[in-house]
């Protein structure tokens, strides 16, 4: 018996959804605490550099921003087959989040960048988990479907009755 199929079977949708709830709650829990305003004004202060008219990205769209990362990213992961392509998609999806800053403060938005990075951070590490200790329906081998068999008529040889002997 394989390892995989060893493993619970593992679901894609509720899965998801419970790993970008946990995300959001720990992203805005820890926003709402300010555990990374420092970190924040850090991030965003070069942009002030850029000139005076720097306007502050509003918090509903870092908030959108955020549920979007949180619930898209342990969706597409658990959808994914193969553990390398989990963790590609992974850092793909940081990397662009990142890069997002810059662009932005070209067209003059700051954009605090904590609150989506650790919602990422925190589901894809998730969905990494649940990855690994699931058999996903992504990964399960391909079974050829199965033809019905047909149902073979019997045609029965039909012979002469035999005759006897006192008839010949």
């Amino acid at each position: 018996m394989s390892a995989r199929s060893s493993q619970s079977p593992g679901h894609v949708i509720a899965p998801s959804l419970l790993i970008g709830t946990m995300a959001v709650g720990l992203a805005v829990g820890m926003d709402s605490l300010g555990f990374w305003n420092g970190l924040d004004e850090r991030a965003t202060a070069w942009t002030a550099r850029l000139g005076d008219g720097m306007r502050d990205v509003p918090v509903v769209w870092v908030l959108v921003l955020t549920l979007v990362c949180a619930y898209a990213l342990p969706l597409l992961m658990l959808s994914s087959p193969q553990w390398w392509r989990r963790v590609v998609l992974w850092c793909s999806l940081l990397m662009v989040t990142l890069a997002w800053l810059p662009v932005l403060a070209l067209a003059s938005w700051k954009l605090p960048p904590c609150m989506p990075l650790v919602a990422l951070v925190w589901s894809g590490l998730c969905a990494l988990i649940y990855a690994q200790r699931h058999s996903l329906p992504c990964e399960m081998p391909a079974v050829p479907p199965q033809r019905p068999a047909r149902k073979v008529k019997e045609v029965g040889v039909v012979s002469a009755p035999e005759k006897s002997a006192s008839e010949s």
